[in-house]
């Protein structure tokens, strides 16, 4: 799914707005020798209505091969596969780039990146997607 990453420089980190709700949070880690573990990404996502419309909404945040923060991008989307549109747009923002894919969940889209930063980094023994929901 993932075609390529080039983390782009950090600007800031800009939140959730206040009305979204029902947050859930994903964290991308990768495992090296000795017991060394980096952060590779984070998201949040979620839920809000705009006009009786459900919208979602994705925070990504970047991070290089060697967990320091890069860019952040924040997005929102309406319609069908609105989560997945949401989380595409928010992570093509940061630098990644897609292989033409169908629809998936923010897990699926994460562990995809995993593999990527597996492939480019042999020092990485594993990745994991790490996840917490909020009520």
């Amino acid at each position: 799914m993932i075609k390529n990453f080039t983390p782009q420089p950090y600007d800031g980190l800009t939140a959730l707005p206040d009305y979204v709700t029902s947050p859930r949070f994903y964290t991308l880690v990768g495992y090296a020798p000795g017991d060394y573990t980096v952060t590779l990404a984070r998201m949040t996502v979620g839920d809000s209505k705009s006009a009786g419309n459900p919208l979602a909404h994705v925070l990504f945040e970047s991070f290089d091969d060697h967990g320091v923060a890069m860019k952040t991008a924040r997005t929102r989307a309406g319609g069908l596969d609105r989560e997945y549109i949401a989380a595409k747009n928010a992570m093509s923002t940061t630098g990644v780039e897609f292989h033409p894919a169908l629809p998936c969940s923010c897990e699926a889209m994460l562990r995809s990146l995993g593999d990527w930063f597996m492939a480019q980094n042999p020092e990485l023994l594993s990745v994991e997607v790490m996840s917490q929901t909020c009520h």
